[in-house]
């Protein structure tokens, strides 16, 4: 077992070594995958193997991300860096060429896909004994598909990797859940995402047909008709929602955290989710301009309606886990808002609060499984008193609660303070709505945060409840330590997020169209 992590771990400094600077992204995208080919050759009873293997896979990628990010340069000419690709043809009737590349947005989300990966694998350390290889393998297929979908720079390429993702966590809730209820959440998420997705692929090949292309870069120099944008935005906006999601197109997500291991959870709360808001901003708004200005403020009414809802429907959970995972839908909500006010700030606000919360929401998924790990519930009348017999998971409980209720000094602060500025400036309405949900999110996080750490334990869960063990603790401090630099000093985050808007000074947005009714009504 330890020799071959140590084979692993020289292989992979001699690579570094001998490795091109321009081929970084090329090792970051095939790491994961040579990781789940490694593990298909293990025997299948080496639990102890799996995990190792897959803990060192997911470290070398993110250590390879983290090269990346160090040869990025954010003041760079060219819109995108560290392009690779390569070009094919289907029968001499579809041509493609598939290129992978990254910029500001891009790059910051593989750098929390990979920084989550390792997390993932060790809140499944102990779990995952009876089908480790295939749940290992699933996950470094997932992240993959992952990166990918976040790099790909060709629209019918990234539509492949979108639907691709579906399978692995489809797989993972399925070999992960404890419930029978497991089955139904993984075909709610299937059908949800599957049948949005749908919608999408007709608006690429016409995209084709009229481009003769499906790249990005030639996409976004192509003008079209202003009938035709119409058609084509609700293609792409329907995938992209499901995906967030959007009320009314939420009812799979809460199913889905409820029956998936910790591990699902945390990577669809932090990564999975921003596939569609990462969806929205790198391709429905600036390939389609006109169409997103018009249908902005129906978009603005629905997501404030989401937002309201969402929150009013958190605070009357009785599951730990589905109140955090119904406060990921206001949040997403959010952040939906602010990238239909179709201004810098709310780009660059929308952009920080997904990778905010893509820190915060996975650490109290962490913190929920590990309640559940001891007291076998998730229901909150059966919880309370962690302060008396885990002082220490109380005090990340209170950390991240704060977070998550965007206080000062955290990064969901800086994120929703730069959302609710460019929605300030864009309607007060919607600032109005956007407001009251904040207060509620205060209310339902405090709520559930009493109810867990607060009052006497109950006599027959206070044996069970045993603090934080040593891997739990490291598996919550590097997400402490990045919620801490993120919310002191986000200079450098926002910087390199606010490079990559490039494409938003090309789009010309038309006047608030007919439409702008829907808002008055307010």
């Amino acid at each position: 077992m330890f020799p071959l992590v140590l084979s692993c771990c020289g292989m992979g400094c001699a690579l570094l070594m001998n490795l091109h600077p321009e081929n970084l992204l090329m090792v970051v995208l095939l790491l994961p995958l040579s990781g789940t080919l490694l593990l298909c050759l293990l025997p299948g009873k080496s639990v102890s193997a799996h995990r190792f293997v897959a803990l060192a896979t997911t470290l070398m990628t993110l250590l390879y991300s983290m090269l990346l990010w160090a040869n990025f340069f954010p003041n760079s000419v060219e819109p995108f860096q560290q392009i690779v690709g390569f070009a094919g043809s289907w029968k001499g009737t579809l041509w493609v060429r598939l290129e992978f590349g990254v910029d500001g947005l891009s790059l910051w989300m593989v750098l929390l896909t990979t920084f989550l990966m390792p997390l993932a694998v060790l809140c499944s350390w102990w779990t995952q004994k009876n089908h480790s290889q295939a749940f290992f393998g699933l996950m470094l297929v997932l992240e993959t598909c992952l990166l990918a979908s976040f790099t790909c720079l060709d629209l019918l390429g990234f539509y492949v990797f979108y639907e691709c993702s579906l399978l692995p966590m489809f797989l993972l809730i399925g070999l992960g859940g404890s419930r029978p209820r497991k089955v139904r959440a993984a075909y709610l998420l299937v059908i949800y995402t599957l049948v949005g997705s749908l919608a999408m692929l007709p608006c690429v090949l016409l995209m084709y047909s009229q481009a003769g292309s499906t790249s990005y870069l030639l996409l976004a120099t192509e003008t079209w008709a202003p009938a035709r944008q119409y058609v084509l935005w609700w293609g792409l906006f329907l995938a992209f929602a499901v995906k967030v999601p959007m009320v009314p197109l939420h009812l799979w997500l809460p199913e889905a955290h409820v029956e998936a291991s910790t591990a699902g959870s945390v990577l669809l709360a932090g990564v999975l989710l921003k596939l569609g808001s990462y969806g929205l901003l790198r391709f429905s708004l600036p390939l389609l301009p006109e169409a997103s200005a018009y249908y902005g403020p129906l978009v603005l009414c629905l997501c404030m309606i989401g937002l309201v809802y969402a929150s009013l429907t958190t605070l009357r959970q009785v599951d730990l886990k589905k109140l955090v995972a119904y406060s990921s839908i206001a949040h997403m909500s959010m952040v939906i808002i602010a990238l239909f006010t179709l201004n810098d700030v709310g780009a660059v606000g929308a952009s920080f609060l997904m990778l905010a919360h893509g820190v915060a929401s996975p650490a109290l998924f962490l913190l929920v499984g590990a309640m559940y790990d001891r007291a076998h519930t998730k229901a909150l009348k059966y919880l309370g008193g962690a302060a008396t017999a885990m002082p220490i998971y109380s005090l990340f409980l209170f950390l991240f609660s704060l977070c998550n209720m965007a206080l000062p000094l955290s990064p969901n602060f800086v994120g929703e303070f730069l959302c609710l500025c460019s929605v300030f400036a864009h309607h007060l309405g919607a600032l109005v709505g956007a407001l009251i949900a904040v207060i509620l999110s205060a209310a339902y996080t405090m709520w559930a945060y009493a109810r867990v750490v607060h009052g006497m334990p109950k006599p027959q869960y206070f044996q069970a409840l045993a603090d934080l063990n040593r891997r739990e603790v490291w598996t919550l401090v590097p997400l402490l330590l990045l919620a801490l630099w993120w919310g002191i000093k986000p200079g450098l985050v926002l910087d390199q997020l606010s490079s990559s808007l490039w494409f938003w000074h090309q789009a010309t947005y038309a006047p608030q169209a007919p439409s702008q009714w829907v808002l008055s009504v307010i």
